[in-house]
């Protein structure tokens, strides 16, 4: 490649019938001129393409920085999902062991209160069975005497002969003895 200073620094011999030394001068010094520029603007465009070549190099870092730390925030929340899950899972199950022991425990002591209502109502039938049977022997104790009585008084006598009789007996169960002896 030629540069500005191969230009500059190019000497041509001198020739009888050749071109104007001046033209050629004044040709040399343009293009040495656009040279010089074309070089400065290749080296600002090198600056350009280096700065943005850095950028490129710093943003694919960044990518790669992302790119990992995306990763492992999705890998983060996978995880937490999954402890959460499996902490619902365990909840879970937890309240379904409570509330099956609750009902457990709700029937057995509803059988337990069945029972004791059961005992209590064959107690209370053994007591009216008892109570049924002491008024039923009252009643029969009440019905003979009430005989007896009726008997007793059907055997007093209706004349004065017969009451001396029985004024000599000094007890109920001397005139019930005189009058079964006098039926006899």
């Amino acid at each position: 490649m030629i540069t500005s200073k191969d230009v500059r620094n190019k000497r041509f011999e001198k020739a009888a019938f050749g071109y104007k030394q001046e033209e050629i001068d004044e040709f040399l010094s343009q293009l040495e001129a656009e040279l010089d520029e074309m070089e400065r603007e290749r080296a600002e465009t090198n600056n350009k393409i280096q700065i943005l070549a850095d950028k490129v190099r710093e943003y694919m870092k960044d990518e790669e920085a992302l790119k990992d730390a995306l990763l492992g925030a999705q890998k983060q929340g996978h995880q937490v999902i999954a402890e959460a899950n499996e902490k619902a899972e365990q909840i879970l199950a937890e309240a379904q062991e409570k509330a099956a022991a609750l009902e457990d425990e709700a029937v057995r002591q509803h059988a337990e209160n069945m029972e004791k209502n059961r005992l209590e109502i064959a107690k209370e039938k053994e007591a009216l069975i008892e109570a049924q049977q002491q008024v039923a022997d009252f009643k029969k104790s009440l019905f003979d005497m009430y005989k007896t009585h009726l008997e007793l008084i059907s055997s007093m006598p209706e004349t004065v002969d017969d009451a001396e009789e029985y004024a000599e007996a000094e007890t109920a169960e001397e005139i019930a003895a005189a009058v079964a002896a006098e039926e006899e």
